[in-house]
C-alpha cells in the first residue's frame, strides 16, 4: 500500500486544532505545527496534546496483560459447580419466597378496597392506585 505524504500548513492545523491558544491546554505562543517523533517515524506528534496527562497515562498497566500480580487485586479462588448450583438454588428459592410474599400482600390489599363488581383481579399497577385513590376519599370524608 503507497502512502502519500500530505504537507501541513499552520493554516491546516489551526482548521483541525482551532485558532491558536484554543482549548487543548497549548498557549497561544506554541508552535503548532505536526512533528514526527524520532522514536517512531511513522507517529505524528502534535506538540501540547498530551501535555496536560502524566506520562504514565500512555504507559499500560500489568494488569491489561493479563497478568494476575498487579497490587491490590486479589485472585478468587474457583468456586466448584456443586457449589454455584447450590447457591443459585438457594438464591432462586429466596426469589421465590418474596415473590410469594409480595403476591399475599397485595392478596391482602385487594381485600381492603372496594371492589367494582369486575370479574377478573386487579392487577398490582391497578391495586396500588386504588388504594390510593380510596385513601385520598377516605381523608376527605374525614374532613
Amino acid at each position: 500500500m503507497e502512502q502519500l505524504e500530505v504537507p501541513l500548513t499552520q493554516s491546516d492545523t489551526q482548521s483541525y486544532l482551532g485558532p491558536p491558544g484554543y482549548g487543548f491546554g497549548v498557549p497561544s505562543s506554541t508552535d503548532l505545527s505536526p512533528q514526527v517523533s524520532a522514536s517512531a517515524p511513522n507517529v505524528v506528534m502534535l506538540p501540547g496534546f498530551m501535555d496536560n496527562y502524566p506520562d504514565s497515562w500512555m504507559t499500560p498497566s500489568p494488569s491489561s496483560f493479563g497478568s494476575e500480580s498487579a497490587i491490590g487485586k486479589r485472585k478468587r479462588k474457583q468456586v466448584p459447580l456443586p457449589v454455584k448450583k447450590k447457591r443459585r438454588l438457594a438464591a432462586n428459592a429466596r426469589e421465590r419466597k418474596r415473590m410469594q410474599n409480595l403476591n399475599d400482600a397485595f392478596d391482602r390489599l385487594r381485600q381492603y378496597l372496594p371492589s367494582l363488581g369486575n370479574d377478573r383481579q386487579l392487577s398490582k399497577h391497578e391495586t396500588l392506585q386504588m388504594a390510593q385513590t380510596y385513601i385520598t376519599a377516605l381523608c376527605e370524608l374525614l374532613q
